[in-house]
């Protein structure tokens, strides 16, 4: 989720006049901040550009922070995890059937992920 979070935007208006980087944002403005950003800064996450399956990066911002985190992240975990887990015990064979880097892949901004996944098994 870290590495490609399906959804990258995080929209907020601020509350309250706040300086950021020596700016000010004033009470009232819109803030865009894409979460890929902040998922791939290597102050937070050593080597961010390396997919890890099994790096342990529980801090990322695919479900948002704080009072704006996705209330269904847990049941999206879970589903992640039980549609993985049957999927690949089934399919024991299943194999990418294409070229990664020939893959079309949906531009960043809003809903991220590929148009097609061609497979075989």
């Amino acid at each position: 989720m870290r590495f490609l979070s399906p959804a990258d935007e995080i929209q907020r208006v601020a509350a309250a006049d706040i300086e950021v980087e020596g700016r000010t944002i004033h009470a009232g403005e819109g803030v865009y901040l894409p979460a890929a950003a902040a998922n791939r800064d290597p102050a937070a996450f050593p080597d961010p550009d390396t997919l890890d399956v099994d790096r342990r990066a529980r801090h990322h911002l695919a479900f948002g922070y704080g009072i704006h985190q996705c209330l269904g992240q847990n049941l999206a975990r879970a589903e992640l995890e039980i549609a993985l887990h049957e999927l690949l015990t089934r399919l024991p064979g299943l194999a990418l059937d294409a070229d990664l880097a020939d893959l079309p892949i949906k531009p960043g901004g809003s809903v991220q992920g590929v148009h097609r996944l061609p497979v075989r098994w």
